[in-house]
């Protein structure tokens, strides 16, 4: 049947060559999703339920292709595996009536899981989007479920959390030397089932031999009640929570060490934390930030030595150790062994959380060895695991304590505590080290810390274990880089550090912390953290005129289904780190602007601004309970849904006369402009905004502007309103903002510093009038509103004197986030690359002598990549943009960029520049937002400049 299997593989389009790789009846094709895709032949639903089973506890898989003698089946390998129904609705994504016994190959029926289909990533859009929206239940969140629902069970029994949670770390211990073959199978439930304690020390003893700090505290047997090994046994033999009693789901020595880890970690902050906002480091973002790190300093030094001063579970450290074994695979134990002792350094101000850390190093190097090996040494008493906790692994608090005092270390990764240092009798030491609010800390390295803030503080603290050579990387929260109070600490940091790489990863929340619920009461969780994220790449400063890049990756169905952070040519701004200290702004227009996005919007505001004051605020906020002062006292009150875009189509009643916690009656005494404090996705990135009448009130979710010119509000608001409602006012609040779009949607408000920083032109602009007149035109409908505000939109540009390419700035922005925004006009077409040749050619045409043109020809995948060429021909060549399907360079550089993406879980489609004897090559993404007009506009520009600068000087 192997031949057969071969054959299938065959017809699917895999040779000889790619054929080395297979292993009986399995077979991974190694390209470029970060993951492989895996062919496996089965012979029964039995057989499939088995492969899933593997596949589900390695939990790096999306699907797997089982293969049977009539059938292929595409597998989603996220979803629990069903015993009974192993070929389950919410198990198979696809099926394909082709098997291993199938006479003929219909290629149109199985193309989709062709090696052509692969190689061309036709294949990861197919698995997008067939997995989309689907509610898959991991092995992770699934073994965390069970066991807080054993940990509950146990607790109800009698209240002794430390023996709890030793008899629990103990067991999945054991539990993986006997899954790793050290033990025979069943040793550690065929000890549960003897209901003895006495002999559960005694196996707990015996993994004491070869030493492990999570074996060193001492278990009596007065402390392992019976009740307890009766639910231990339970856990070990069945499906805890469903009480499905003849499969236990888990195979330990397929679990990724680091994500039993990371369990194990969330397990004990479940109960510390109640449930909510359980978050841990996912492994592609370990993968991705110590891919920035640890290989640049193994390529030179084999000694490499690794920080981690928030080491929690040691998901950092136990990723570095697996590349230094990959990178040295000749090592011996007592190599590997030292490496463990004397190159990976972690600090943690919990105990518990340094036994986990302890325990994942542990399982590393044992992972790494011959069963027969482990099992010698524990026959033998060998103690041939080091001692880690108190020498590598210090229990302490990294912010005030002194650990490992002068000593500097290569790389320093870690995802420290987000959020506050808390006001509890416990952290008031902590507390005290740190400066805010005007009061100096005990410790002034942190006097510009905002709101006791630990990241921003263990940003500060990681300098005291670097050296001129340490790189740096650190995943902290984004609001430090965005908000007010924080605007002392980035100088510092950019002062104290040189960021080579910043990656704002607000539109990643989805796939890095955002929250979820799992399982049902009492043992639901809440994983996940409602704050968004960046990650810094950094080092001590070398150069004064340093180039930093701030690159903020949008998600997409790709980076969301294959677990890796993706980012296109439009994603990424190279900038002079000083700019930042000059200019603290930049930090929120590069989250959803530019360079020149920045440029625009500081030539208006110096050009505009002070020419009038705007006031602005919120209106009213009600008390819960109403507390009447009298009679009813009615007022016309505004509410979000009494109006559109420039129209108020109804108006509430709200009696006034009752208490409010801000009762500013004088702010409804003057016409107004307002609008919602939290904009809608249907406003497409404008406001909508009315003018409100004197007397007139709304709530505290309503935005109030007024205009103060000549020391008096202004009386005509007509204008004012085409201005508010137009897309250069939306666009450039949206970009300077501080929380629209930076942050949860429940979060992203407009912000009253906002407003105040937009400038607004005075009344003697004789532009101002047209405006008048065209939004006087909206209210009597003589034209379609959308025609009008399209004319408004050009007045108001005019009006702050943009220039052709500013507007494109503004035009592009809704062209990607409104008009191509939907997952199928998102693509680059025919038409959008025809028209960016002919941009680049008008643009670049200046630079050539007379009679002569440039040309273009282009290629589009439909999945990923696209590439135009050009030339240059005499001008009467009748040579129009036409597509070439055989530029095959396309699938060159793309295949190379997706293959870095399987390592590093970075795929970078910045844009790549070839040149031939005849054609300049540009190669992007296939996405519409790197191929726009303005996109031409800048190609052009930086080719022009290429040119002249390699012009000789005379």
């Amino acid at each position: 049947m192997n031949n057969r299997f071969t054959i299938y593989l065959y017809n699917l389009g895999f040779s000889d060559n790619d054929l080395k790789e297979k292993q009986g009846n399995e077979f991974s094709y190694y390209y470029g999703s970060g993951e492989p895709i895996t062919y496996v032949y089965t012979e029964s639903n039995n057989d499939i339920f088995t492969v899933h089973q593997k596949f589900w506890n390695k939990n790096n898989y999306s699907i797997f292709i089982a293969v049977s003698t009539e059938k292929t089946y595409v597998i989603n390998a996220k979803q629990k595996p069903n015993k009974d129904s192993p070929l389950a609705s919410q198990v198979v994504i696809k099926s394909f009536d082709y098997g291993v016994n199938t006479e003929g190959y219909d290629k149109e029926e199985v193309k989709k899981i062709t090696k052509e289909y692969i190689d061309s990533t036709y294949f990861f859009n197919f698995v997008i989007k067939l997995t989309a929206n689907k509610r898959n239940f991991e092995v992770d969140k699934h073994l965390l479920l069970n066991l807080i629902a054993l940990r509950n069970d146990l607790l109800k029994i009698n209240n002794d959390d430390n023996t709890i949670h030793l008899l629990i770390l103990r067991s999945l211990f054991i539990k993986y030397l006997e899954d790793k073959g050290i033990y025979p199978n069943d040793y550690w439930t065929g000890i549960l089932e003897a209901k003895s304690p006495v002999k559960i020390l005694n196996a707990f003893n015996e993994v004491r031999k070869i030493n492990g700090d999570i074996f060193d505290e001492e278990l009596s047997v007065s402390k392992i009640r019976v009740e307890y090994i009766e639910k231990l046994y339970l856990f070990f033999t069945s499906d805890y929570r469903s009480g499905q009693k003849s499969l236990f789901p888990y195979q330990f020595d397929k679990i990724p060490i680091q994500l039993i880890s990371h369990v194990y970690e969330a397990f004990l902050k479940s109960k510390e934390k109640k449930g909510k906002g359980i978050y841990y480091t996912p492994a592609f973002v370990v993968n991705f930030m110590l891919s920035h790190t640890l290989p640049e300093k193994l390529a030179k030094n084999n000694k490499v030595t690794i920080l981690d001063p928030a080491v929690g579970s040691g998901a950092f450290l136990v990723e570095s150790l697996k590349k230094i074994f990959q990178h040295n695979p000749e090592l011996s134990y007592e190599q590997k062994k030292n490496v463990l002792e004397n190159q990976l350094y972690g600090i943690d101000n919990d105990s518990k959380a340094l036994q986990i850390a302890a325990f994942s190093l542990y399982l590393t190097l044992i992972e790494t060895e011959d069963s027969e090996f482990i099992r010698e040494q524990i026959k033998n008493a060998h103690p041939i695991l080091p001692s880690l906790i108190g020498n590598s692994l210090i229990c302490a608090n990294a912010l005030i304590d002194d650990v490992f005092p002068d000593k500097t270390f290569d790389c320093i990764v870690s995802n420290p505590p987000w959020g506050a240092v808390g006001s509890t009798k416990e952290s008031q030491k902590e507390r005290a080290a740190i400066h805010t609010k005007g009061k100096e800390g005990t410790k002034p390295e942190y006097r510009n810390v905002a709101d006791y803030e630990r990241s921003q503080a263990f940003l500060l603290r990681v300098k005291k274990w670097s050296n001129e050579n340490t790189i740096l990387s650190l995943i902290v929260k984004n609001s430090m880089f965005l908000n007010d109070n924080s605007k002392a600490f980035r100088k510092e940091l950019l002062k104290t550090y040189q960021i080579n790489n910043f990656y704002e990863l607000s539109n990643y929340n989805k796939v890095l912390f955002k929250k979820k619920t799992y399982g049902k009461k009492p043992q639901q969780i809440e994983l996940g953290a409602s704050e968004p994220s960046v990650i810094l790449i950094f080092e001590l400063p070398k150069n004064e005129k340093h180039v930093m890049r701030y690159i903020a990756p949008k998600l997409n169905g790709f980076s969301e289904n294959f677990q890796l952070i993706h980012y296109t040519q439009k994603d990424i701004n190279e900038v002079e780190q000083t700019k930042f200290i000059e200019d603290d702004l930049l930090w929120r227009v590069l989250v959803n602007g530019d360079f020149e996005t920045y440029n625009l919007i500081k030539e208006v505001k110096n050009k505009f601004e002070g020419e009038t004051i705007v006031e602005s605020g919120r209106g009213f906020e009600p008390k819960k309970e109403e507390k009447l002062l009298g009679g009813p006292e009615h007022k016309n009150w505004l509410d979000i849904d009494c109006f559109s875009r420039y129209k108020i189509f109804s108006v509430k009643s709200y009696n006034w006369n009752q208490e409010f916690r801000n009762k500013r009656d004088n702010i409804f005494e003057s016409q107004s402009i307002i609008f919602p404090r939290r904009p809608l996705m249907k406003d497409n990135f404008k406001l909508r905004a009315v003018i409100a009448k004197r007397g007139s009130v709304f709530k505290d979710n309503i935005v109030f502007l007024k205009i103060i010119e000549d020391n008096k509000y202004i009386q005509n608001y007509m204008p004012y309103l085409g201005i508010i409602n137009s897309s250069f006012y939306g666009f450039v609040l949206f970009i300077i903002s501080i929380q629209w779009n930076k942050g949860e949607e429940k979060r992203a408000s407009i912000r009253i510093s906002d407003i105040n920083n937009i400038p607004i032109p005075n009344s003697s602009y004789p532009i101002l009038n047209k405006i008048n007149n065209y939004v006087t035109s909206i209210y009597s409908s003589t034209e379609t509103n959308y025609n009008i505000e399209n004319k408004i939109d050009e007045l108001v540009f005019d009006l702050y004197n943009l220039k052709e390419y500013q507007k494109e700035i503004i035009r592009e922005f809704y062209q990607i986030r409104v008009e191509r925004a939907g997952n199928r006009l998102k693509y680059v077409y025919r038409k959008d690359i025809v028209t960016y040749i002919e941009e680049f050619a008008k643009s670049f045409n200046l630079m050539l002598e007379k009679g002569k043109k440039l040309v273009g020809k282009y290629n589009i995948s439909a999945n990923v990549g696209a590439v135009v060429g050009f030339t240059i021909v005499d001008e009467n060549d009748e040579y129009s943009p036409k597509e070439d399907k055989t530029l095959e360079i396309l699938h060159f550089v793309k295949k190379k960029q997706i293959t870095q993406a399987e390592r590093d879980k970075i795929l970078n489609e910045d844009k790549v520049k070839i040149y031939d004897n005849e054609f300049m090559y540009i190669i992007k993404s296939n996405l519409f937002k790197d191929w726009t007009v303005r996109q031409a506009m800048r190609d052009a520009k930086e080719e022009i400049g290429l040119i002249v600068s390699n012009l000789p000087d005379q």
